[in-house]
């Protein structure tokens, strides 16, 4: 009997002593993205947040009590991380937020610990407008998400399971257009820059497609987009110029400019203005990194005048880079019947005066 009280004694106290399991809490950090794609911020509302009776300010600097799972969007830690180091607004001010950004960051750093946190896809875009108009795939996504956060936490994370973001939202066809053309770009260009500088381009893209992006801010990131990839398929170029020709078979010296990193392989195709002259000069030109090309294209010449070639470069995919050259040519050059109709006409004209002459030499001798 006693050990039966006694057993029934150490069994209470064995359970009694357990601690309670306490529910696990999820906490979510994120933010619309706040800058353009060189870095400088388009306003300076984050700081603003970040302090501690702001939004993103409140939930680090008083977390809930408990076990926390913490899912971050690398894409804000990105942006405070930038600011803590010093910033610039558009305007080229500096922003004030500096401070802000440097106290916030530690207090994240302790509030994490070794806690676990959940890397969510860069920007929180919407997943459905991502396999839309994106060509990146969502393993790379994935990847490069839980890559960043580690970086900027210094510590492990987990990758995303999935897009956080399932909403959608209205998105004009030009919008659509526009980032769809830019993606395009961004990926027939990326074997001729830097690892780094493309996935800025990318990450870039898909934080445009955040849901909770005003339309204002949306249209003004898009345009940004859209200038940088403009810039990007211009760094390949034919620079401008014009041409007197005076022969009839001439090789016309083009100047074709590779500011990419990279060497980079083009298709150049040339095609005349008019049938006064026929141009001889598609090839396939290996231009150096940083490097400005010679190369020459031969022109037969048919008649006078005026005419042009039109020059266009393209990637061997058949994307175009560089807007086309017009190149105006002036054609001072006297065909082989033109010449031979003068020559003949001048003949002519030589027998019939020596032929007035001799009759007035027999006339006087008469």
């Amino acid at each position: 009997m006693k050990r039966l009280v006694v057993a029934a004694i150490a069994f209470i106290f064995t359970f009694t002593a357990l601690p309670v399991a306490q529910a696990q809490t999820t906490v979510v950090l994120t933010e619309p993205t706040h800058r353009e794609i060189n870095g400088q911020f388009v306003d300076d509302n984050l700081a603003a947040q970040l302090g501690v009776t702001g939004r993103l300010g409140q939930i680090v600097f008083n977390p809930p009590n408990g076990n926390i799972h913490w899912l971050i969007d690398p894409a804000l830690v990105d942006e405070v991380t930038d600011m803590s180091n010093g910033y610039k607004l558009i305007d080229n001010k500096p922003g004030v937020g500096q401070l802000f950004a440097q106290a916030w960051l530690a207090q994240l750093k302790r509030d994490v610990g070794f806690g676990p946190v959940t890397a969510l896809v860069y920007g929180n875009p919407s997943a459905y407008l991502v396999r839309q108009l994106s060509s990146h795939n969502e393993s790379y996504l994935l990847t490069i998400s839980q890559t960043k956060l580690e970086s900027l936490l210094e510590r492990p994370v987990s990758p995303p399971i999935g897009f956080d973001s399932s909403s959608t939202f209205r998105l004009q066809n030009s919008d659509a257009a526009a980032i769809k053309a830019d993606a395009a770009a961004f990926d027939e260009t990326a074997a001729y820059i830097t690892a780094s500088k493309i996935d800025t381009y990318r990450l870039a893209l898909i934080k445009t497609l955040n849901p909770l992006l005003s339309k204002s801010r949306r249209d003004y990131l898009i345009r940004d987009l859209t200038a940088n990839a403009y810039a990007l398929t211009h760094l390949v170029r034919v620079i401008p110029g014009k041409f007197t020709i005076t022969s009839e078979k001439q090789k016309l010296p083009i100047t074709l400019v590779n500011d990419f990193p990279q060497a980079i392989t083009v298709n150049m195709n040339v095609s005349a203005r008019n049938a006064r002259i026929m141009a001889h000069g598609d090839q396939v030109v290996n231009l150096p990194p940083k490097s400005k090309t010679q190369v020459f294209v031969s022109v037969e010449v048919f008649t006078s005048g005026r005419s042009g070639l039109t020059i266009t470069l393209a990637t061997k995919s058949g994307t175009q880079l560089g807007d086309a050259a017009v190149y105006p040519l002036n054609i001072q050059v006297i065909s082989p019947i033109a010449t031979w109709l003068t020559t003949g006409a001048a003949i002519l004209l030589f027998l019939a005066a020596s032929v007035q002459s001799i009759r007035r030499i027999r006339k006087r001798n008469k």
